[in-house]
């Protein structure tokens, strides 16, 4: 109809979508983790392995407990006997009808063995951000290094360190692949020409606009956890944590 401003002109596919959410971070109204605040609200640090690839010997948190202000301090061997679970994969081939493969767990603190920088050791908690952080500097760790690659290529070859001992195919977790492998072997014997690209994918950190952070509450009452996760996937954490850690 004349003068009538068609639904696609608006609303069809490749149309610019206004942003809804700018007005208020703009004008400082924003909700940010450090935002919320519950009433006796203790502060918790991770410490973090430097090495990539290491046996933990010891673990000593006597003088992180003895610091101002520390509620507590775990550690892996503390989660085990509580009975934290892992962080299983999200997805693996078998549960979707493909080959079985090796499912890793992840421990939320490392127990006996860390396997890449980073990865989380201790945790303290504390009635301040401050007397967290000082805590961690004095927990003991004696480490074991192991070697370690780099390298995908290098991971995966004869003789290379092993991640997970007790995987049957080395560093690698299944093995996935798709259509006919004898037609297309087939067809690459038979073509006149053959041209080899090896290609490299690069490593990809997310940058969020703050710090992983959280805020979790306990109900005495009826027994439950509020937790407050500044993630895109708050269904697929409920269920990580409901199903696999607790």
């Amino acid at each position: 109809m004349p003068g009538v401003e068609p639904l696609n002109a608006r609303f069809g596919i490749g149309q610019p979508v206004r942003r809804v959410e700018d007005r208020r971070f703009l004008t400082g109204r924003g909700r940010f983790v450090d935002d919320l605040n519950h009433p006796r609200q203790a502060y918790g640090a991770a410490l973090l392995s430097p090495q990539a690839h290491a046996l933990i010997r010891s673990i000593d948190v006597t003088r992180a407990l003895a610091m101002p202000g520390v509620l507590c301090v775990l550690t892996g061997a503390d989660l085990a006997r509580d009975g934290i679970g892992a962080l299983p994969p999200s997805l693996m081939p078998e549960d979707i009808g493909g080959p079985k493969g090796f499912r890793t767990l992840r421990p939320l603190l490392a127990v006996d063995r860390v396997r890449h920088v980073g990865e989380r050791i201790a945790f303290v908690a504390a009635e301040t951000r401050a007397q967290a952080l000082d805590a961690l500097e004095v927990i003991e760790i004696d480490y074991e290094p192991l070697p370690a690659v780099v390298e995908v290529a290098a991971a995966v070859a004869p003789g290379a360190p092993l991640l997970w001992p007790d995987c049957p195919t080395g560093n690698v977790s299944f093995t996935l692949s798709f259509g006919d492998k004898a037609a297309t072997d087939a067809a690459f014997a038979a073509a006149e020409h053959r041209v080899a690209l090896k290609l490299r994918n690069n490593r990809l950190a997310a940058m969020p606009i703050e710090p992983r952070a959280m805020v979790g509450s306990y109900d005495f009452a009826d027994d439950t956890y509020t937790l407050h996760n500044a993630s895109q996937n708050p269904h697929g954490n409920r269920a990580m944590l409901a199903r696999a850690v607790f």
